[in-house]
């Protein structure tokens, strides 16, 4: 990359919404995700999205695919591969400790893991897409029912707000909810060990699959998403997926106190 081209990308890079459509179309991986998607998750009118995703595209960064009436997007992975380069080699010269791997922290975090137990309490992380309902709910259920035996937090691949709903059918349980706020999942790779990693749709499922490994265990727990019900229904969906969030994490610390927390190593 020359230095005229690294210049390009990396103005494109400093404006924050092209930055955020950049993290998501890396965490889609290889098969990108469309337009009208990356709109939604960046919470922007489709219209602004696109011009930002043209500038991506113009300075080598996304790539573009008309698929019949959809635009999807991807990453160039030649690109970000020759900005690095461009940046270890020209500009830190090939000094090492300037220029460390990308995902050395969160090797590192691993490692420890792997040494063997560590002191104080096992963090359990619960991912969805938009940290809004689901993984929300989960965080505050596990914290209320096992809070001698976990730290526990919860992230979106693109965190928005906590549902009001959230709020009212935790409160119904007699639930605390007062410290739950929307965090991105990059607020937690390689910031810190994670022990286990649940994730709690599909939809997250479709992007941690492309993440360098980030947790000892990672379990799959999807649940409906209740924002999607009709607002008629929307609280009792609210309702409902509680309930069955709280199900399944008392059956889970059920198999942990057997000795069968880790239901899949990778």
């Amino acid at each position: 990359m020359e230095m005229k081209e690294a210049l390009g990308v990396l103005a494109a890079l400093g404006h924050r919404s092209r930055l955020e459509l950049f993290r998501l179309l890396v965490r889609a991986g290889p098969a990108g995700l469309p337009a009208g998607e990356l709109a939604r998750d960046l919470g922007q009118a489709a219209s602004t999205v696109s011009t930002h995703l043209k500038r991506l595209t113009e300075v080598g960064l996304a790539t573009c695919e008309r698929q019949g009436r959809v635009l999807r997007y991807g990453i160039n992975v030649d690109c970000v591969q020759a900005l690095f380069w461009f940046l270890g080699e020209d500009c830190c010269q090939g000094r090492l400790e300037l220029c460390p791997p990308p995902t050395f922290r969160i090797q590192q975090e691993l490692e420890g893991l792997q040494r063997g137990p560590r002191a104080g309490l096992e963090q359990v992380l619960f991912i969805c897409s938009r940290n809004s309902a689901r993984s929300q709910m989960a965080e505050a259920i596990l914290r209320h029912l096992a809070p001698e035996r976990f730290r526990v937090a919860s992230a979106g691949i693109r965190a928005s707000e906590v549902h009001p709903w959230t709020l009212e059918v935790l409160q119904e349980r007699e639930v605390d909810g007062s410290m739950l706020e929307a965090k991105d999942l990059g607020e937690f790779l390689g910031k810190g060990p994670i022990d286990t990693a649940i994730i709690v749709c599909e939809r997250a499922k479709e992007h941690c699959a492309e993440l360098y490994p980030f947790a000892q265990s990672i379990l799959e727990w999807p649940f409906p998403d209740p924002v999607e019900a009709d607002e008629a229904g929307q609280l009792r969906a609210f309702r409902v997926v509680r309930d069955q969030i709280w199900d399944k994490i008392e059956s889970w610390l059920e198999e942990a106190a057997s000795g069968y927390l880790r239901m899949e190593r990778n």
